[in-house]
């Protein structure tokens, strides 16, 4: 069988690139560089002033080529000593334009820097290569390090949420070491993610990423990542690590302590409202039903008189606030011939349960090193490296979080209050204070190592003025084990009567012991051509072209032992040798590709670029599994044409775009196009004694036609820029098609066939959209500041979705997948209560054909009869609501600093979506346990003890256990909400010190600063939603979202932390 695309080329092609490896090496050895001479020097003194003539403080004042620097003092002056054959100064400083000087003959040089919103000059990084801002054709946005440090968090996704146009960013969880945020590109699905220029990892390993090794991240969002090809649809991820600049060494140290708390913390049912509520499902669920509580226990129960204290189970486990740290340390310089940064960074965070039994750490390290080897020669040695430990009780947050809002609020923690005997709880024995205990319960503990390394290589021709040759190879590891131990424990009740503690045991016979391991190994071997010849003032052409292989290996081990009869000690080898579990898994991966780009430019207004990528993958068939997937972009700044350049002096910059092209995205199993058997697991087949063993089975027939689905992209976008580019807005219209999805075709097949059919590239879909970032900068002589703003819509539509054939136009309008938006929501149009048992023996059958007298009572909801047949079912449902899934994404910023002073506020947000609200957060008495508080506002009778006494209205039906209800939980409004929020992300607020006062100069520090920020901090949305925070829910099997409450809680977050630079 083959598992490679063509052996033959890919030995050539990675013999090919160790050949260029050679060549680079030999060159590198052959062209020694001649070293610099000394020389005598003298003295250049100067101002640094911006456009109104203000002094600049802290100026790098740099004798190009070399590492001799200085800065301007708080008067803008500065002084350096030169080299008497040197004659360039380079002025830089943050916010202006990098500038240098002719210093030659001069011992007075006077400079006035601009300021940088009046350039389109900044580099941006993008598909294998780097280009000007000014002439990007695609949709790119990019942020610096500067941007991302504004908010305060472990995860690289929470830095970044709020801040890019078209990067859709969620948090679900606030467990520490829990890195699932939903990160997608305007709507089409999660993005391919390079680090360094090399494919690296998913989502997760991205969030891990220490934010202060980053010096910029790219996101190309429209045809501009198709020459990323295989993976690429949904956009591309682009992470530039931090280089050592020229200068002197440089130093920087940061620390944060922060202090956490959940952003929702749930209302309960005390004792007293419980009893009440539990005595209306007793009286509820039959005519002559009998309360269960009498008013004298109730009573005992509100004045909360010893034995009938209330409990409040989430404030038995769970901590109001916990404490988080992070330390970073850098250093980083370079000379003429070597650049280095080296990163450490240690973050540390405690989780959220009393019990203090769980938390995450974690280590990056990073070296970046770059040597020039000779005079044409340049070698580049990237390292990176993680290490992660995560703990945590060996139950899960699920049933935790289910015990802190189900069980049941007249039972306590320990039964009879005695701290020696663990409590059962009602209901299903969930009690979270043991749930919580990891000497109780057990535990997981998991540990991730990661290591990434590139080598390369780079040779700029000498004979070839603009031509270089590249080659880089890299290689990364992973590792991850993982040590659960789940222990038999012991709860207790108490025997009031007897006086006894009566033992229940839990995981009786169940206890176990398990470990699993994975390990995995990826090898990236790229080379790289590029040229830029020098075509005079008015044609800039430039072209790269590049090979590059991808493999992959992985392995997965895991073992579990019983411990059937008595727990010993927390090793593998003491588990039961009996009904031990063991799985293995090894897997391979390989792709090969070649792909070009040109860019050209016209007097530096007609732009043009062109790329294509030709890929291979192990995947399908011979016949299928190459593919060729180009695209193209233009522009035109129209702000550099005479006609406007000349009569409207305001408009700095007005560039048209447009971009298209096609890539192509992994669909279906890999080997579909093979005959073969499948091997059954945990028993398929019983051949005598009543024993089930494994077995082999016939597959789903081959299908050597399936290959990938393709995914092409057209985009529309304006820059404009104001009064030298103070204001400006920049905005995209985008549409993309994706065809060839994977699905079995829905057709009859005979009862004999006794099987299903292979898949096959049928569906597809169409996303269509537009985002805009605006923004506006002002810098003042003392004050500047700075807004801005982002917005992202789209939605998706099924243009065709396999699926069986209707029956009636009834099944058609409902069901209907193709041509039709894909995030709306069928539901039941609420239509107010019942107010009497006339209006329900008279109303339409709630539940369905079944009838209402039986299941429906006054306070019920009812719901509207669309089609008049008297009968509330599925025909009556109609598109009412959004999804779960966010339409609208958007974010503003506002940045500004006075003198020492600096402030940063952050809003983010969502909307156009819904949750249902399901648990104990959407059901009555959902468990048979406790429920919110805001239940107890419902219809009742007046006197519990009296069935003949009146209903007194409420705001919710008449309580009863879910067996005992009726229609009141049908897809309707009073479930569903609109969860669309606009939340308070960040603020922060810092004094920096700079190193030009006396007592700085002293102990040696360039700059220092203390900050402190509040993160999470407030959210405007529905007053029902707030409660449960609308940004986290829990996806559902189906792909829906519910908020259920059995979720780790996201956090709200208050930082103190400084940085220093010396």
């Amino acid at each position: 069988m083959k598992k490679t695309i063509n052996q033959n080329q890919e030995f050539a092609t990675i013999k090919w690139l160790a050949t260029v490896f050679s060549l680079l090496l030999l060159l590198s050895l052959t062209n020694l560089s001649a070293q610099t001479k000394g020389a005598t020097s003298r003295k250049i003194v100067g101002t640094v002033l911006d456009e109104a003539n203000v002094p600049i403080p802290g100026v790098s004042v740099l004798v190009k080529n070399t590492t001799k620097a200085t800065t301007t003092d708080f008067d803008g002056k500065y002084e350096i000593t030169v080299p008497t054959n040197v004659s360039i100064l380079q002025f830089s400083s943050i916010g202006f334009l990098k500038q240098e000087k002719d210093i030659s003959g001069k011992s007075v040089v006077n400079v006035t820097l601009t300021l940088e919103t009046k350039s389109l000059s900044e580099v941006v990084v993008v598909g294998y290569g780097k280009q000007k801002k000014e002439t990007l054709t695609g949709a790119v946005s990019n942020i610096t390090t500067a941007a991302i440090q504004t908010t305060t968090s472990a995860s690289m996704a929470q830095k970044l949420q709020g801040k890019v146009a078209g990067l859709n960013i969620r948090q679900n969880s606030g467990q520490p070491g829990v890195f699932d945020n939903s990160i997608n590109i305007r709507g089409f699905g999660s993005p391919m993610y390079i680090i360094d220029g090399v494919r690296r990892g998913d989502g997760s390993e991205f969030q891990r990423l220490n934010a202060n090794d980053i010096e910029s991240i790219s996101v190309l969002k429209d045809a501009s990542a198709a020459i990323y090809g295989l993976g690429a649809a949904n956009g591309v991820i682009l992470v530039t690590t931090k280089k050592g600049k020229k200068g002197k060494p440089v130093f920087e140290y940061s620390s944060v302590t922060g202090f956490i708390s959940p952003t929702d913390i749930p209302r309960m049912a005390n004792a007293g409202q419980y009893a009440e509520l539990f005595n209306d499902t007793q009286i509820n669920r039959v005519i002559g039903g009998v309360p269960f509580y009498t008013q004298e226990q109730i009573d005992k129960y509100v004045n909360e008189v010893p034995g009938f204290e209330s409990t409040d189970w989430y404030d038995v486990a769970i901590k109001k606030t916990a404490m988080q740290t992070q330390h970073n340390l850098s250093a980083s310089g370079a000379s003429d011939d070597v650049s280095y940064f080296i990163g450490l960074g240690y973050v540390n965070e405690e989780g959220l349960l009393k019990s203090n039994d769980m938390g995450y750490q974690r280590y990056n390290l990073r070296s970046n090193l770059t040597a020039k080897l000779t005079k044409n020669v340049e070698a580049q040695l990237l390292i990176g490296g993680r290490y992660d430990n995560r703990t945590q009780p060996g139950d899960s947050f699920f049933n935790i979080f289910k015990g802190t809002r189900s069980s049941v609020p007249t039972d306590r923690p320990y039964a009879n209050n005695n701290p020696l005997y663990p409590s059962i709880v009602l209901p299903g024995n969930q009690n979270p204070m043991v749930l919580a205990d990891r000497d109780i319960t057990g535990y997981v503990d998991e540990v991730t190592r990661n290591l990434q390394t590139s080598l390369s290589l780079d040779y700029h021709f000498p004979f070839l003025k603009g031509m270089s040759l590249k080659g880089m190879a890299s290689y990364d590891a992973n590792n991850f084990e993982s040590n659960n131990l789940s222990k038999s424990y012991t709860l207790y009740s108490y025997d009031q009567v007897l006086g006894i503690y009566k033992p229940v045991i839990m995981r009786n016979g169940t206890g176990n012991i398990s470990y699993r391991t994975t390990n995995s190994n990826s090898l990236s071997l790229q080379g790289f051509l590029t040229y830029k010849p020098d075509l005079g003032e008015n044609h800039n052409l430039s072209a790269v072209g590049v090979i590059e292989s991808n493999q992959g290996n992985g392995q997965f081990v895991s073992i579990k032992k019983l411990y059937a009869t008595v727990y010993t000690k927390d090793e593998i080898r003491y588990g039961d040798a009996l009904n031990q579990e063991t799985d293995g898994l090894r897997s391979e991966s390989a792709d090969l590709s070649y792909l070009g780009r040109v860019n050209y430019d016209f007097k530096g207004k007609y732009l043009l670029e062109l790329a294509g990528r030709y890929m291979g993958s192990y995947r399908y068939s011979p016949e299928n599994r190459w593919g060729f997937y180009p695209m193209g972009s233009v522009g035109w700044i129209v702000s550099k044409e005479n006609f406007l350049k000349n009569n409207v002096s305001v408009m700095s910059n007005l560039k048209l775009r447009a971009s298209y092209g096609t890539t192509a995205q992994p669909a279906g199993n890999a080997f579909q196009y093979i005959d073969g058997y499948t091997i059954g697991s945990g028993g398929s087949w019983e051949f005598s004694n009543d024993l089930i063993t494994n077995g082999v089975s016939t597959p789903v027939p081959a299908n050597p036609n399936l290959t990938w689905q393709t995914a092409t992209t057209t985009d529309f976008g304006i820059d404009l820029g104001f009064w030298q580019n103070k204001f400006t807005f920049t905005a995209d219209v985008f549409d993309r098609l994706v065809e060839g999805i994977p699905a079995n075709l829905s057709v009859g097949l005979p009862n004999t066939y006794g099987g299903t059919l292979p898949q096959e590239n049928l569906n597809s879909n169409r996303t269509q959209g537009f985002e805009f970032e605006i923004g506006y900068k002002n810098h003042g002589r003392a004050f500047k500041y700075d807004v801005s703003g982002n917005f992202t819509y789209s939605r998706t539509k099924n243009l065709h979705r396999e699926g069986e054939a209707f029956n009636n136009s009834m099944q058609r309008y409902t069901n209907q997948k193709g041509y039709r938006w894909n995030d709306l929501q069928w539901a039941y149009t609420y239509d107010g209560y019942y107010q009497n048992e006339q209006e329900i023996l008279n109303g339409a059958l709630q539940n369905g054909a079944t009838g209402n007298i039986n299941r429906e009572l006054p306070g019920d909801f009812k719901y509207e009869d669309i089609n008049n047949d008297g009968i509330i079912d599925g025909q009556d449902q109609k598109p009412l609501f959004y999804n779960s899934a966010p339409k609208m994404f958007f974010g503003m910023t506002m940045n500004a600093a006075f003198k020492g002073f600096d402030i940063n506020v952050l809003f983010q947000g969502a909307a156009q979506y819904t949750v249902r609200y399901t648990g104990v957060y959407g059901q009555v008495m959902a468990f048979n346990g406790n429920l919110p508080d805001y239940f107890y506002d419902r219809w009742h009778k007046a006197d519990q003890f009296d069935p003949t006494s009146e209903w007194i209205p409420g705001k919710w039906p008449a309580t009863r256990l879910i067996a005992d209800v009726g229609g009141m939980y049908k897809e309707s409004s009073v479930w569903r909400k609109d969860a669309s929020y606009v939340r308070l992300k960040n603020i922060e607020i810092g004094y920096t010190f700079e190193g030009d006062q006396p007592f700085m100069k002293q102990i040696g520090i360039k700059s220092l600063r203390f900050y402190a920020s509040g993160f999470n901090l407030y959210t405007f949305c529905d007053p029902f939603v707030k409660a449960f925070d609308p940004e986290k829910t829990v996806t559902t099997d189906d792909g829906d979202q519910e908020g259920e409450g059995f979720t780790y809680p996201l956090t709200t977050t208050y930082n103190f932390g400084l940085n220093i630079s010396f």
